[in-house]
């Protein structure tokens, strides 16, 4: 569900679609799928994952680069994805070439920690959210963003939760924070209510309650 989620955000009127660390290849496949004629290139830097990439879209017409980010990326690339790893990675990632960006019109990310610095740190580099989908696999959520290049103000509470997602509010975007809420409701007491984690948590919990409402 999370592959085809990440693979419905992608505009594939944009041109050449570059996957960083597309492990078994499934986005790729899919978007083949969708469009016969893109181009497509799979990237993983670590051996394992390439063979099984390798495997798997084999006659499929994609290039496949056993390199690291987007060390291989070129102008006939227009939108990049970066799904399955953390913040630290993605940043490191895109910063390593960031003059690359020039040429990138759609940015679509997965990140497994650290979703608000996400959203500033490409509404930083000149992109703006065009989407977001919230969803719930194996009891894990999982934020799925779309930047495309352009300029927008948000609030701190829209890069927290989500512009998209707050203006939305559905059952998954509210089983999330209620489940925060109700993991903070036993953190909080095991705290120096005189201490700053223990106001941090509570401004959490009073932020994640308001758009509950």
């Amino acid at each position: 569900m999370r592959i085809k989620k990440i693979a419905d955000l992608i505009d594939l009127n944009l041109g050449g679609v570059y996957d960083v660390g597309s492990d078994h290849g499934y986005l790729l496949i899919l978007l083949r799928e969708k469009n016969k004629n893109i181009k497509l290139m799979g990237v993983e830097n670590k051996k394992e994952p390439f063979n099984n990439l390798s495997k798997n879209v084999k006659g499929k017409n994609i290039l496949i680069s056993f390199s690291d980010g987007i060390d291989k990326l070129d102008e006939s690339f227009s939108t990049i994805v970066l799904a399955g790893m953390g913040y630290k990675n993605i940043v490191e990632i895109i910063l390593k070439h960031k003059e690359k960006l020039d040429y990138i019109s759609q940015i679509v990310i997965d990140s497994h920690t650290n979703i608000d610095l996400c959203r500033k740190f490409f509404i930083s580099l000149g992109f703006f959210i065009e989407n977001e989908v919230i969803l719930k696999e194996k009891d894990i959520f999982y934020e799925i963003i779309s930047f495309k290049k352009g300029n927008k103000n948000y609030s701190e509470m829209e890069l927290h939760y989500g512009p998209c997602l707050l203006k939305e509010r559905n059952d998954v975007f509210k089983e999330k924070y209620l489940k925060r809420n109700k993991k903070i409701e036993t953190i909080i007491p095991k705290l120096n209510c005189d201490s700053l984690e223990y106001k941090n948590f509570l401004e959490e919990y009073k932020l994640n309650n308001e758009v509950l409402k």
